[in-house]
């Protein structure tokens, strides 16, 4: 039976769309000649500038300062995170990891995944290191390594749209990893592979659409050929590339109005609201690893320049985090926390209605949502928070739980050196430690190298 189900997945012949559907029916193929092991881990690393504050994102049934382990079974997020809950069972909660080797302030830039001091309020700095993500980028290939996603650029700047750099991913020592600003080009570097779409925009946006439909066709008539076990899978993958495609039809019904008011239908207009942009490359993102065109994405949710108009907020992140808003601080950052959730359920639940292999696509992802300034405004770096989405793929134990480690300092303090090594080390590289020492807990003895073993399976 498992050799009748590989042979007709082989026999498939594929149209507009092959080039897209192929590395998505290479990892059915695999499932069908059981061959777990070979399926791809996911990652999405999802930075945002400054508000994953540790008192935000804990339950207040487990508020406190000491140091504790607990599983999230019956406790309820805090009303910011209440989309999540749907995947409580997935979901961790990492606090109490310093990184003092940090530059702290508006951003580490890329100290946060690269675990170093670099850069000043304007200055990005030296590129010492590949950042963790792209590590563990290189741990999972596919056909786009590394896909990076920006809705502004670095910290304090106003750049939008386009290729970006945010500096916080580097490849390698001195090599920014680009990132695109814009969800329509992005869509055709992703997806535009099996057409051509230069031109100007009108003609871009034809040729996605087109493509789209064709994309939509040859799933649809897949499906009829391949077997019923496969179905499923395949019905989720269809599911993206239709979102996608209505997003698409919703703004080609704009097109008169947008005409009246530019010159010309660029993809500058296909998503000028903050909100809406960062929706899209959810979107993209999902759509990207449901195909198998990548394995890894880091998304910079925002800079310190974005405004969340559309969420009610008048002022700039810079401006909220200096009490600068009618509204408090605190309630603004549950405002925007409460968005930034629902956008990582709908990419939770996207991944979880993909079956593979005894699961779901979602126990082979790890999410992690945290701040390049740490746990403030201004971050002084004594704790990191994590949230974490995912089964990760049964490397590590943590989903479902709440982990809080002792604070700087006390016995036991662990440094996000540690938790960058302890996901290298889970997912294939046995690096004995990624990143820096904190030089004062060294010198004082509470420094530990290595990864966070408790974590591990």
């Amino acid at each position: 039976m498992t050799q009748t189900r590989r042979d007709i997945l082989k026999g498939l012949s594929l149209g507009a769309g092959g080039f897209l559907l192929a590395p998505f029916l290479k990892q059915v193929q695999l499932q069908a000649a059981g061959d777990e092991r070979a399926l791809p881990q996911r990652f999405v690393f999802v930075v945002k500038s400054s508000g994953v504050v540790p008192d935000g994102i804990t339950p207040r049934a487990l508020q406190g300062d000491s140091a504790t382990s607990q599983s999230l079974r019956g406790v309820a997020l805090p009303e910011s995170m209440s989309a999540l809950e749907p995947f409580k069972d997935q979901l961790a909660i990492v606090q109490g990891l310093s990184g003092k080797m940090c530059r702290g302030g508006h951003s580490s830039w890329f100290g946060a995944m690269g675990v170093y001091m670099t850069g000043g309020e304007h200055d990005r700095g030296a590129i010492l290191r590949a950042t963790a993500d792209a590590e563990l980028a290189r741990l999972s290939p596919a056909p786009f390594n590394h896909v990076g996603l920006a809705v502004r650029g670095p910290a304090l700047s106003n750049s939008y749209g386009g290729v970006l750099y945010p500096g916080i991913t580097a490849v390698g020592a001195n090599k920014e990893l680009p990132f695109q600003g814009s969800p329509d080009m992005a869509f055709e570097q992703l997806f535009g592979s099996a057409a051509s779409a230069g031109g100007n925009g009108q003609k871009r946006f034809r040729v996605q659409r087109n493509l789209l439909d064709f994309m939509v066709d040859d799933i649809k008539r897949v499906n009829q050929a391949i077997p019923s076990p496969e179905k499923g899978k395949l019905d989720a993958y269809l599911n993206a590339f239709e979102e996608l495609q209505v997003r698409h039809s919703r703004l080609s019904g704009m097109k008169d109005t947008i005409k009246e008011n530019a010159p010309d239908f660029t993809d500058k207009f296909t998503s000028t609201v903050e909100e809406v942009r960062q929706e899209a490359h959810f979107d993209l993102a999902s759509a990207a690893l449901i195909a198998g065109l990548t394995n890894c994405v880091t998304i910079r949710l925002d800079n310190l320049s974005t405004v969340y108009s559309e969420l009610g907020l008048s002022k700039h992140n810079h401006g909220i985090g200096h009490n600068e808003s009618s509204r408090s601080q605190e309630e603004c950052r549950n405002i925007i926390r409460r968005h930034h959730s629902t956008l990582l359920a709908s990419m939770a639940g996207k991944l979880k209605a993909v079956p593979e292999g005894d699961g779901n696509m979602l126990d082979n992802t790890t999410i992690v949502f945290f701040s390049d300034s740490a746990n403030k405004h201004h971050g002084d770096c004594l704790e990191w928070p994590y949230v974490v989405v995912g089964g990760c793929g049964g490397k590590l134990n943590i989903p479902g739980r709440y982990i809080r480690y002792p604070k700087y300092g006390d016995n036991g303090c662990r440094t996000i050196g540690n938790w960058w090594t302890t996901l290298l080390n889970a997912f294939g590289n046995p690096i004995d430690h990624y990143g820096n020492e904190d030089l004062v807990l060294k010198q004082n003895g509470t420094s530990y190298r290595g990864p966070l073993s408790e974590l591990m399976t």
